[in-house]
């Protein structure tokens, strides 16, 4: 008896220890787990340029076989390397480099045409800026 209350003491403090520590290990193993899935998003998002960059070569096929063609060499490459596939993910992925990639690779003509309207478009806003403050 007169050792009880040294026991519930003793009994408590070892309860929240425990408890701190299970709770620890459980936030450890999430943080793992999110670290792994970023590290494989990392991955396949770099193999994805590569897939996309030889999807591009294929000159007599429509924009949705090349997004496919990208999308199975994807998944390949995620089953190869045990990696969990989102294709909705992946597929934003491909539509972000390729629209990346006309955005910088745009053609002499393409550039000529877009300044050209550019120009079109800023000289009428001047205009109507010039109709606005003569009236």
């Amino acid at each position: 008896m007169q050792n009880l209350p040294t026991i519930i003491s003793i009994s408590c403090t070892a309860l929240g220890l425990l408890i701190t520590a299970i709770t620890f290990i459980v936030r450890f193993i999430k943080s793992l787990k999110e670290k792994r899935l970023a590290q494989d998003t990392l991955k396949i998002c770099e193999a994805l340029k590569d897939f996309v960059a030889s999807a591009e070569k294929f000159l007599n096929y429509s924009a949705h076989e090349k997004k496919e063609f990208a999308l199975t060499k994807a998944n390949q490459f995620a089953i190869d390397n045990k990696i969990a596939f989102n294709a909705a993910f992946i597929g934003d992925k491909i539509e972000e480099l390729v629209r990346l990639s006309k955005e910088v690779n745009v053609r002499d003509k393409d550039r000529f045409t877009f300044n050209r309207q550019h120009n079109f478009n800023h000289n009428n806003f001047n205009n109507s800026n010039n109709l606005n403050t003569i009236n």
